[in-house]
C-alpha cells in the first residue's frame, strides 16, 4: 500500500516537473502564467515574464560532455530558483532556455534582476570535476504594459523574440 502512495506520488511529481532540474515543466508554466496574467489583469498589478537561455552551451557539451551540461543546467536551475522571489515561477521551458514569471513586478524592475543574474553567474562560475565552466545568460524580458501583449502567448512570444534579437546581435 506504501508503494503504491509513493508511486502515485512520483508520477505526481514528474507529471509538473522537469526531470533533470526539478523546474516546473512547460506545459505547467503555460498554465501558472494564464493563472498570473488573469490576476494581473484584474487587480491592474504589474507582470513581467523573462526569456533566457545559456550562451555556449553546444560549447560545454562539445568540450566537457553532456554530463557537464546537465551538471550546468542543473546549476543554473538551483541558482535561479535561490535568487529569485518565493512568488517568482522559474521553469524549464526546454534545452537551454528558462522562464521566469515575475508577479507585481514592472518591466524596469526585471531587467534589474536579470541584469543582476547575468553578474551573478560571472562572478560564480560552476565547479565541475576540478574546472571552472563559466556561466553566461541572456535574456528578453516582456511586460504587461507593452502595447503588443494582448494575452499571455504573446507575453512569452515578445520576450522569446527580444531574447532572439539580443542573440542574433
Amino acid at each position: 500500500c506504501l508503494s503504491n502512495v509513493i508511486a502515485h506520488e512520483r508520477l505526481k511529481w514528474l507529471a509538473v516537473r522537469d526531470p533533470l532540474t526539478g523546474l516546473l515543466n512547460r506545459r505547467i508554466m503555460e498554465t501558472v502564467l494564464n493563472r498570473e496574467f488573469k490576476r494581473a489583469k484584474r487587480y491592474g498589478s504589474p507582470l513581467s515574464l523573462a526569456f533566457l537561455d545559456l550562451d555556449y552551451f553546444k560549447i560545454v557539451n562539445d568540450r566537457h560532455g553532456h554530463e557537464c551540461g546537465d551538471a550546468l543546467l542543473k546549476y543554473v536551475a538551483g541558482q535561479l530558483v535561490g535568487i529569485t522571489r518565493d512568488s517568482d515561477v522559474v521553469a524549464r521551458y526546454g534545452g537551454d532556455e528558462f522562464v521566469v514569471i515575475l508577479p507585481g513586478t514592472p518591466s524596469l524592475e526585471a531587467c534589474k534582476l536579470l541584469q543582476r543574474l547575468q553578474q551573478h553567474f560571472q562572478d560564480k562560475p560552476m565547479r565541475y570535476e576540478g574546472r571552472v565552466i563559466p556561466v553566461s545568460i541572456s535574456f528578453g524580458v516582456a511586460s504587461m504594459t507593452d502595447q503588443e501583449v494582448a494575452d499571455p502567448e504573446s507575453l512569452l512570444r515578445i520576450a522569446d523574440t527580444m531574447l532572439y534579437n539580443i542573440k542574433k546581435n
